[in-house]
Parts: structure tokens; sequence; C-alpha cells
């Protein structure tokens, strides 16, 4: 069930604010899945990476499931956690789609380069509203998650390789829990990471129609994972030749160390931080209007989204983003709210989506 739920949520904390209800005990979940892709759609990224190549040079999920209790400005709960970040060169993503493929390779130096991490965690977190000027008109939350992780990946690849030949020159740093790229080093146990995050969220209501507010995520991050396998180390160009009898041979020119035979070390992982600004403004009694603009290590998203209010507190949302090219559908109130964003309902053809929803009871 929890990897169910995981497979559902790739991002964290909520993308649509909640209005705070006056009721002084409150129980709430949440749980919100953001995934983008480029080079490929979403399933092909994943899979086999064998859809026609689009540009592109980044990819992410980010996910929290929270589950919690609240008292007046504080709240405590259960989260739990998983989020994956990859850069590459256009270059490489071509390179990678030919070999999948059993296309024909060009006869040149490709770039090759991989910058990703992931991690899944499982902690609770604690957070207080702080509420200042006249009618608590602002609204600063700081938030503190503290975590264990078995599940890491933190992976740097750099260099060249040549067409489809056994030659290149490439730098390797990895630090994983289990070995994804030599396939051979991942440690007998997984290593034990503690770790925490810290997010801050800022609100003000500048009148009664209109509000800011900014979400700073992972502001601080930080896991520190005992007994992390590894492989660090370096290949140097052009080295291999073919004898007459058909064999190859290479001078030694690759140099790896390794977390083979016990040899594991302490490794700190981190995670990019992400913000969120927005603009919230209450039209009439019948509209509203919001936009936001997300910053995802290097992506960055503009938001527009409308909402028509009717009976008690309720809404129905609509929107568009730029970049990702996704449309918004959703309905909300101050203890109910779903919402879905895509850029194309096949979900084989979709470079984005994101499911988000929260439920809260109030006394």
């Amino acid at each position: 069930m929890k990897k169910k739920l995981l497979t559902l949520g790739f991002s964290a904390f909520l993308i649509t604010p909640i209005s705070h209800a006056t009721e002084p005990f409150q129980i709430f979940t949440t749980l919100d899945s953001e995934v983008y892709t480029e080079a490929q759609p979403v399933t092909a990224f994943i899979d086999d990476f064998d859809a026609p190549l689009t540009s592109g040079d980044s990819a992410f999920t980010y996910n929290v499931f929270e589950f919690g209790v609240g008292y007046g400005n504080f709240k405590v709960g259960y989260q739990s956690r998983f989020d994956y970040v990859l850069s590459f060169d256009a270059d490489t993503a071509r390179y990678l789609h030919t070999e999948k493929n059993d296309l024909p390779f060009e006869d040149r130096n490709y770039v090759y380069y991989l910058d990703g991490k992931q991690s899944t965690t499982n902690g609770l977190f604690v957070s207080y509203d702080f509420k200042f000027l006249e009618f608590e008109a602002l609204t600063i939350t700081p938030k503190l998650t503290v975590f264990a992780s078995t599940h890491f990946q933190d992976l740097t690849v750099e260099g060249t390789v040549y067409s489809d030949e056994i030659q290149g020159a490439l730098t390797v740093d990895s630090y994983f829990s289990k070995d994804i790229l030599f396939k051979r080093f991942t440690p007998d146990e997984n290593p034990s990471g503690l770790g925490y995050s810290v997010d801050l969220a800022v609100n003000w209501k500048i009148n009664h129609d209109l509000s800011v507010g900014l979400l700073a995520q992972d502001l601080l991050y930080k896991t520190e994972y005992e007994k992390s396998g590894f492989a660090n180390g370096y290949t140097t160009e052009v080295p291999f030749t073919e004898n007459d009898d058909g064999d190859i041979v290479t001078e030694p020119t690759v140099r790896l160390a390794t977390s083979e035979y016990g040899n594991e070390v302490t490794h700190k992982f981190d995670m990019p931080v992400r913000i969120k600004v927005y603009a919230d403004y209450r039209i009439n009694d019948l509209f509203s209007t919001e936009l936001m603009v997300k910053q995802f290590d290097q992506d960055t998203f503009s938001q527009l989204k409308a909402r028509m209010h009717f009976w008690d507190h309720w809404a129905v949302i609509g929107g568009y983003e730029i970049k990702s090219e996704a449309f918004l559908l959703g309905i909300e109130n101050d203890y109910f709210g779903f919402n879905i964003q895509s850029d194309n309902l096949d979900i084989d053809k979709a470079y984005y989506a994101n499911v988000n929803w929260y439920l809260k009871l109030a006394f």
C-alpha cells in the first residue's frame, strides 16, 4: 500500500494554499503528485526511451504524503516522501535514444553528462503559524521534518563517448544504496540515513481581495548516510586496440574506487531548493484568480488559475501553465480539495502530470 501511495505522489507541500479554519483542533491528510520529463514522454522516459526524441535536459518527480493533527497554529504529523531530480545534456539523451533503439550512431564524440539525485524518506514534521500585523494579515510558517532513509542515489557522470565504440573519457562520482550504473557494487545492507528538511511558507493578506505568498521548499535539506555504496573514478581516451586473434587489448587507464569488499563510506546528501511565488486576487463574489511562478532546479513554470465560487466556500478551478503546457481542473473548499493537471489526457504522450488532494476535519 505504501508503494502505491508513493507512486501516486511525486511532490511536496501544497500547490494550492488552504484557507485556515477557525476551529482550534483539526485532523488532516495531503497527497501531492508531480512529474515532469523532457526529451521523452513520462512513460517512455521511465521505461524504454523509445518515443520520438524531443529537446530537453531535465526531469523530476516530487512527492509527499502527510497525515497529521493541528491545534491552533501548531501542526505535527507523519510524512512519507519520494523525490527524484535529473539533469542531462541533450547530446546524452540523443546517445541513449540511439543506443536503446538500435539506431545508427554518428562517427563523433557525444557529450555524456548525467547529474541525478533520488531519495525515499519517512519521518515526522512539525510546523507553527506565526501571525503578524493588524488582523493577523501576515502569516509566516516554518516547517521542520526529521526523517530516516535507506534508499538513495547521488550520481554525476561527465565526459565524452565516441560513437558506439568502447572508448571515451568519463568521470564518475556516484553514491548509492543500489548500484544502477555498474550493477556490482551494491552494499550487502542498505545504508542507514538520518536527515532533516526545512520549509518556509509566507502569506500576506494585503487587503480583503488580494493576497501574496511564498513557499520555499527544502530551504535546508541534509541527510547523512552511513555505510553508503560508492564508485568514484575516471577513464581516459581511446586506449583500446584489437589484436590478430580478435581480443581487446588495453592499457590500465581506468581508475575506480568502489565500495566493493565492505569499503562503504559516510555520504552527505542534499536536495535543491524549490521556490513558489503566488498572488491571489478575489475579483468579485463569483470569481477569483491566482498567478503562480514555480522555480524547480533549472526549470521555471508560470501558472494562471481561475476559480468560480459557489455554495458555502466551494470553488471550481481551471488553469493553464506555461512551459509544461498543462491544463488544470479541480474543486476545493476549506476542508477538501482535488486537482489534476496534465499536458495530455493520454498518459503515454504526457510530459507533465500533477495530482493533489487534501482533506481536513476541524472541531
